[in-house]
């Protein structure tokens, strides 16, 4: 690691997975000797990964390596041809067809650019076999009196062809090649492959997408069986909904939200850090923020749990059955009781509870009676006030 490296420490602390520092970037090659000098491979035949290839395959992944042991390479590199090579290493072949190096695209000319097969960035290699020509390569390029001296992980391969050096090649399938990630462009085309790879998934789990194109999912999300994901929907990371659910369209679930079975999450719903519980509805225009959402209850259009008051946020609990009616504003901290109804367009203040079974109205809010009261009853504390 180097650039951002204590992001990406912090990310894979919990992971057993060994960091090396590469205190200088000084290209590929130099960041590849630094590995093994810090840490010694547990077997001689080594994989090295390109950090610009956010999917791989690891079916794929054993087939490159199985290849390289097949043909006894030091050196194995994956390519395949593609339709558009531009921004690419393009892998250049003698007469006979053996590979004679690897040409990136700010050095390649008119004859090369040309050429349809690209580096992968994947590769394999024998440590003993290679790793002092990658010791010596690497001196020489860094002992280069410049200010952007590199050395890079593709010229090895010209290099060990020189020394005489076993290299070989291996030709992936698919279209992996639109997974490596050099620009913005590259980005996007990613994130698509990856989408359709998880919305796959997931409907042959028996979820409905009824849209996928226009549907966004992030990674971690769980969504169980014969729920219904209407366009537009957006979901982010570690979102988890349960079955029998129905969400969107325009919904915007974002992270730390739970909803459970048989709930409803309609049109331009938007809801952070909360739990729905079984059978709640909240079918138009809401936000519900940092919110636990208690069974059976219906959030009304256009109904906001505020959880922010400009330094820090709060939780609020909505009971089993509640009604929260259609423009009400509930700031956090707050309780509002099981069965209890919030009245159109009223504001219950941060730190008022509203008791099970009673409604409350206007601004601030005031209880009006309980429901199971036949006749409406006025509170001590709002004697007065009519």
């Amino acid at each position: 690691v180097g650039h951002d490296a204590k992001k990406l420490s912090d990310h894979l602390a919990d992971q057993d997975i060994c960091l090396v520092q590469q205190n200088e970037q000084l290209g590929t090659a130099h960041a590849l000797l630094c590995a093994l000098d810090q840490q010694q491979p547990r077997h001689d035949d080594v994989m090295v990964v390109n950090g610009d290839l956010p999917d791989l395959d690891p079916g794929e992944l054993g087939l490159l390596m199985q290849s390289h042991r097949d043909c006894d390479a030091a050196f194995t590199i994956s390519c395949c041809e593609v339709e558009h090579p531009a921004g690419m290493g393009r892998i250049v072949r003698c007469s006979e067809g053996a590979i004679e190096r690897i040409v990136e695209q700010e050095d390649a000319d008119t004859s090369v650019q040309e050429i349809q097969e690209v580096n992968l960035g994947i590769y394999s290699f024998d440590a003993p076999r290679t790793q002092s020509t990658l010791d010596e390569m690497v001196k020489t390029d860094l002992a280069v009196e410049s200010p952007s001296k590199e050395s890079y992980l593709t010229r090895l391969v010209e290099v060990l062809i020189d020394a005489g050096i076993p290299v070989s090649t291996w030709s992936a399938a698919g279209n992996q090649q639109f997974l490596q990630v050099n620009d913005r462009l590259g980005l996007a085309r990613a994130s698509r492959v990856l989408q359709d790879r998880l919305q796959s998934y997931l409907l042959s789990e028996g979820v409905t997408i009824v849209d996928p194109v226009t549907t966004w999912i992030e990674f971690d999300v769980e969504i169980g069986s014969d729920t219904i994901i209407h366009p537009q929907t957006v979901i982010r990371r570690g979102v988890k909904i349960g079955s029998q659910c129905e969400i969107g369209h325009f919904a915007h679930l974002r992270e730390g939200t739970v909803i459970e079975d048989n709930v409803k999450v309609g049109d331009f719903v938007e809801i952070k850090d909360s739990t729905l519980e079984q059978g709640v509805r909240a079918k138009h225009l809401a936000y519900l923020g940092n919110a636990t959402v208690g069974e059976n209850a219906n959030i009304g259009a256009g109904a906001v749990v505020a959880n922010y008051d400009g330094k820090v946020k709060s939780p609020t609990r909505i009971g089993s059955g509640a009604f929260i009616g259609s423009g009400s504003v509930i700031v956090a901290p707050a309780n509002i009781g099981d069965d209890a109804t919030v009245g159109a367009g009223a504001v219950v203040p941060p730190g008022q509870d509203v008791e099970p079974g009673s409604t409350v109205v206007g601004v601030p809010a005031r209880k009006i009676k309980r429901k199971d009261d036949s006749i409406p009853e006025i509170c001590e504390d709002e004697r007065g006030i009519r």
